[in-house]
């Protein structure tokens, strides 16, 4: 190649290279902006989640409470309050005396 036709092809490659690095740079912001929205996407349902979670522990908390099984065994199962002196079988080897 001689001078000429390298000084002929030096504008065309500059142009080229400028179209490229203005491409890749609204690509890459394209890019950065999709993964933004995933990330909070992700975080909204991490906090659902967390959020379900607590319900459960609380209603657990509520439904396991002893004021809350004794009334259920009161009103649901028939059952009625120990007496003075009356031995409680609980669970296999476990017995519990009220006094």
């Amino acid at each position: 190649m001689s001078r000429k036709n390298v000084s002929e092809i030096k504008p065309v490659i500059s142009i080229l290279l400028i179209l490229f690095t203005m491409l890749s740079v609204v690509f890459f912001k394209m890019e950065i902006r999709r993964m933004g929205y995933s990330v909070f996407k992700s975080v909204n349902i991490y906090r659902s989640l967390q959020d379900n979670y607590r319900s459960k522990v609380i209603d657990y908390a509520r439904y396991t409470s002893p004021d809350h099984l004794r009334q259920t065994a009161l009103t649901k199962l028939t059952m009625t309050e120990a007496k003075y002196g009356q031995i409680i079988h609980m669970s296999g080897e476990q017995i519990a005396l009220r006094q």
